[in-house]
């Protein structure tokens, strides 16, 4: 009986021992799971949490295997991801990691930190600290190839500039509203204006807006320049004789819609001026409500003409 129970004590011992190890082996395993697993990326739906996540990683990369592994991985197309990547900034703002090859070497306080819209976005980014900021602007996107409305997360670490973003998809674009609901149509005219001028610069859109395909019979878009000595016409294609001139903007009935122009508010949502002006089939003067809306120095507006079908 002796026997008996000192073997099964010493079976039941080597069981006990074997298992111990088998749990603190796995212990071990998780613990360095935790220490070396990468967080799970959020969903690349959810634009400003991805965009955080990948420069989060960027960092990390950096504190792991230093500078230049970093700019190699993120200088090679295949840190690109779609729309998303990575870039890199010295402390003087000159890029030095970039999946373009064309932008590397060049500087964000330079031409290429200016969007269309005329947006110094790399000063901007240049004044990051490590706590991030985040910067919209226009940018030119490698998935479709076409400037869109960016929102970079930048982080000042170690004096460089880490930096990511996601873009503006317009996934679907509803209808526009009918011209039967003349209001309406009005302000998605002038709203669809901005996104030229956002998306294709001001030359460009005034471009568009002063060519005869912009004129839908009764329908257009009018452009006006806010310089010292007033405000100018630069796009108008319903009356090009206007196009670079400063004429007073007083109707026939002595109203001044000029002044009530002038007091549109910058990046405001725009107000109703309501006046007679010439009607573009008819070619007379008829009461007419323009949504106007100002950017930087630039006002857009549209209208509909009361009494006229």
């Amino acid at each position: 009986m002796s026997r008996f129970f000192t073997t099964r004590f010493l079976t039941i011992a080597a069981i006990t021992s074997t298992a111990a190890t088998v749990v603190a082996v796995c212990i071990l395993v998780f613990i360095t799971f935790l220490s070396d697993h990468t967080p799970l990326a959020p969903d690349q739906g959810r634009g400003q949490a991805y965009t955080i996540w990948l420069v989060d990683r960027a960092l990390d990369r950096y504190e792991d295997d230093g500078l230049g592994a970093t700019l190699d991985y993120y200088n090679s197309p295949a840190s690109l991801d779609g729309s998303w990547y990575v870039f890199v900034a010295n402390q003087d703002g000159t890029l030095i990691g970039h999946y373009d090859p064309e932008v590397r070497g060049q500087s964000l306080a330079g031409p290429l930190g200016t969007d269309v819209t005329g947006y110094e976005f790399g000063r901007a980014m240049v004044e990051a600290s490590e706590q991030g900021r985040w910067v919209s602007y226009v940018f030119n996107n490698p998935e479709t190839g076409q400037p869109q409305r960016k929102h970079a997360w930048v982080v000042r670490h170690d004096g460089y500039l880490f930096g990511s973003g996601w873009y503006e998809h317009a996934r679907y674009a509803p209808p526009p509203p009918s011209k039967t609901n003349a209001p309406a149509y009005t302000v998605w005219l002038v709203d669809e204006a901005l996104a030229r001028y956002e998306r294709d610069g001001a030359e460009a859109t005034i471009e568009y807006y002063n060519s005869p395909r912009a004129l839908d019979g009764r329908w257009y878009v009018f452009v006006l320049e806010d310089r010292d000595d007033g405000l100018y016409a630069v796009a108008n294609s319903n009356r090009p004789d206007l196009v670079g001139t400063t004429y007073k903007r007083i109707d026939s009935s002595g109203y001044d819609y000029g002044a009530a122009f002038e007091q549109t508010v910058d990046g405001g949502a725009g107000q109703w001026v309501s006046y007679l002006f010439t009607h573009p089939e008819t070619r007379e003067d008829a009461p007419k409500h323009t949504w106007i809306v100002r950017r930087d120095d630039l006002l857009f507006g549209a209208g509909w003409y009361e009494g006229i079908k």
